[in-house]
Parts: structure tokens; sequence; C-alpha cells
């Protein structure tokens, strides 16, 4: 078999920093360094990979190989300022800034081609209590990235790129926290001791337990109503008022009574039960009344994503997904075994799959009048185990397991 040229290597290289997989790009760039040493654009990005992995000293003198074969590439000394910063080295930093801008006034060499999206992982180093992450919630804002058994929840503030942990020392009514969501004015959090909910703007926290009247402990997850909250517990389907704090067990199901996932579409409250037995119901809050529907058990979770010009429902099960017409009922089922999936968002560009075997994209067939649903893998996570997915207007997240959690940056 023939072995990979060097621009084979680089686009390896290219796509896996792309990606956030900073060792495995490292590897690839060696590759093409040792078929051509003199190849500035791969110095440069060696760099850059080993930038992330807060290696400064040894990105230093890769930016500087790449400056001695192009001396006028501005996006060099720009990473080399970066990296001199990482190391206190102000003054020198300050000096590559203003050679870099100078440099851009005369040419631009760019390192590499322009490609979206930017990818960034944060890891334990920048902050995360663990590189298991079990559930986001994220907006243009900021993120918040939760762990399940313990660890609390952490916030990334995406302005100035600070993340802080939050847990019951703060006001978390557990460091348990078994999901979470943003509403416009909080963020509130599902733990086993109830509900928690923190002020984006005061940042005062408010709790919500069977202390103080709550019908439930373990909250699996939750949903917004504009004042009302929705909670998916092992005793069913629960409506909380966050202002009054009462809350009621909506009467009538699931069968059986535990629900794991929730969403929210008008009047009606989509139930998913990840279990032996359990599948989906849905609630109507005009008639107060649940109704089944068969689309197997094990739900992972559900989100509203058009296809042929009208909002589907659309339902990630472990192994596959189960469409359901939000009208007449009719459910289509695409099997997906050997992707064991755990869940599902609505991406910048489409709809995303998080899978054990890492993350899916979902199509549609072109120039088929049936939109024939297509599902293709990603180099995103590729073999290993993305829990969960998310996405705002202009990015889209994914915790990996033994990672962290990447975020993948399109230009709005």
């Amino acid at each position: 078999m023939a072995s990979k040229t060097a621009a084979e290597w680089y686009d390896d290289g290219l796509s896996l920093l792309d990606s956030g997989f900073f060792d495995s790009a490292i590897e690839c760039f060696d590759e093409v360094l040792s078929i051509d040493p003199q190849h500035a654009r791969a110095w440069a990005l060696k760099a850059t990979a080993l930038t992330g992995k807060k290696r400064y000293e040894e990105a230093v003198d890769c930016f500087d190989r790449a400056l001695e074969i192009e001396p006028e590439n501005a996006q060099a000394r720009d990473g080399k300022a970066l990296c001199l910063t990482g190391l206190a080295r102000e003054e020198e930093a300050a000096r590559y800034q203003q050679e870099a801008q100078e440099t851009r006034g005369s040419v631009e060499v760019p390192i590499s081609p322009p490609k979206e999206p930017v990818a960034r992982l944060y890891t334990v180093a920048d902050g995360l209590v663990v590189d298991a992450v079990r559930g986001l919630a994220v907006d243009e804002k900021e993120a918040w990235f939760v762990y399940g058994e313990y660890g609390g929840a952490s916030r990334l503030n995406l302005r100035d790129q600070q993340l802080h942990t939050y847990t019951t020392d703060d006001g978390l009514a557990s460091d348990a926290v078994r999901s979470v969501v943003l509403g416009p004015k909080e963020v509130w959090f599902g733990t086993d001791r109830g509900v928690s909910g923190f002020d984006r703007e005061t940042q005062e926290w408010s709790i919500h337990s069977q202390e103080t009247g709550l019908k439930a402990d373990v909250i699996n997850d939750l949903a917004t109503d504009g004042e009302l909250l929705w909670l998916a517990t092992n005793s069913g389907l629960l409506v909380l008022d966050s202002l009054t704090g009462r809350s009621v067990i909506c009467q009538g199901g699931p069968d059986p009574q535990g629900v794991d996932c929730l969403l929210v579409d008008g009047n009606r409250i989509w139930c998913g039960a990840n279990q032996e037995g359990g599948g989906l119901s849905v609630f109507d809050k005009k008639v107060e009344t649940f109704r089944g529907i068969d689309v197997g058990p094990w739900v992972q979770g559900m989100r509203l994503f058009l296809r042929r010009g009208t909002p589907q429902l659309w339902v990630a099960k472990r192994d596959g997904i189960a469409i359901v017409d939000r009208t007449t009922f009719d459910v289509e089922e695409i099997p997906l075994a050997a992707m064991l999936v755990t869940g599902i968002a609505v991406g910048v560009k489409s709809l995303l799959l998080s899978t054990a075997r890492g993350l899916a994209i979902v199509d549609f067939q072109e120039d088929d009048p049936e939109d024939m649903v297509v599902v293709n893998r990603t180099e995103v996570g590729r073999g290993q185990y993305v829990s969960a997915v998310a996405s705002s207007r202009t990015r889209e997240w994914m915790a990996i397991e033994g990672q962290g959690v990447l975020c993948l940056a399109y230009s709005s």
C-alpha cells in the first residue's frame, strides 16, 4: 500500500486541528515535516496545535521555524504573540503583535485557507470539573455544563471566556445536577434534590424542593413555559409555578410513570422515558389528558425540525430515530442500532445526533420527492462517546467523553 503524501498528511492534520484533536494533528504535521521540512504552514499549524495543548515553549519554536521560511507570515506572528502572553513575556508579545499589524499592511500570507467552523476544545485545564459532561445548555452569551452525579454546574462566559463552577456552597440545591435549561432571565437546573434557579443578572439562587412543597425530589429534565416549569420526574410529569412555588402532578399518565426528557410544543408537552417499557406520550394542557405514541422504549431526547415544509417531532432513541407527525401521530422509524444514540439538537445547519461513536448529521436525500432521511457520521469525536449535544444560532457544542466539550463556531 502506498504511503500518504505530504499533502494528504497536511489535510488530515488540518481536519483534526479544526475538530480540536490536537495530539493527533501534531502527529500528522510531524509526518508532513518529515517529508518536507520547509513546509512553513505545517510548522505554523503544528504550533497552533501545541498552543491548544498549552505547550507554549514548543509552539514558539515551531512558529519561529515557520517565520524563518515565510518572514511575512502575519498569522504566525500573531500565534507567537499569543504563546508569549501565555508565558508571561508581555513585552515580547506586544512587539510581535505590532509586527503582525505592520506585516498585514504590506502582504498577507495566511497560515491556511479560511475554513468553517472554528473549533475550540474546553477541558479540565480550562476549568471543567471533569472531562465527562452529561448536559449542555447554550445561547449566544454563555454555555452551561453539568456533570451528573457530582460536580455542580459550570458557566462559560463567551465574551471573556471565563469559566466558573457553582456548587451547593454557592446556592445550588445539590451538586448532582441531572439537567439544565436556559430561560430568558434564569437558568434552571434539575437535581436529585429539586429545582434550582439562577438569575442571570443578579446571580442570585432560588430553590424549589420537597421542603418547600415540591411534589418530587429527583428532577430528570425540565422545560420552561413562561413562568411555568414542566418537570420530568420518576413520579411522572409535574408543573411548577416558579413565582408561587406551587407544583401539581399531571394526573392520568404516562405509563410507566417515569419521565426522563421533555419538550414544550404549544399546548402539548411531549414526555419521553429512557427505560425498558417506557416510550413517548404527549400531555394536552387544554384537556389535561395524556396520549401514548408507539415509538418504542429508550427515548433519549426530542426536537422539532422542519421536513417537507412543516415541523415534525424528531425523537432520538437509543437505537434510532422516530419521526412523529404532530397532527396524525403517525410514526416513521429510522433504525440506527450501530450508533447508539445519546442525544439530539437542532444545529446551525442541520439536525445533530450525539452517539456512542461520535457526532452524526441528519440530512435528506437530494432530489428525493419523499425527502428520504440520511444519517452520516462526521469526523467530530469519531469512535468516541459523545454524551450530549447542543446548539445556538452560531455555535454547536458536543460533550466528548474523556476530552471535554468541543465548540464549533460558525461565521454569523
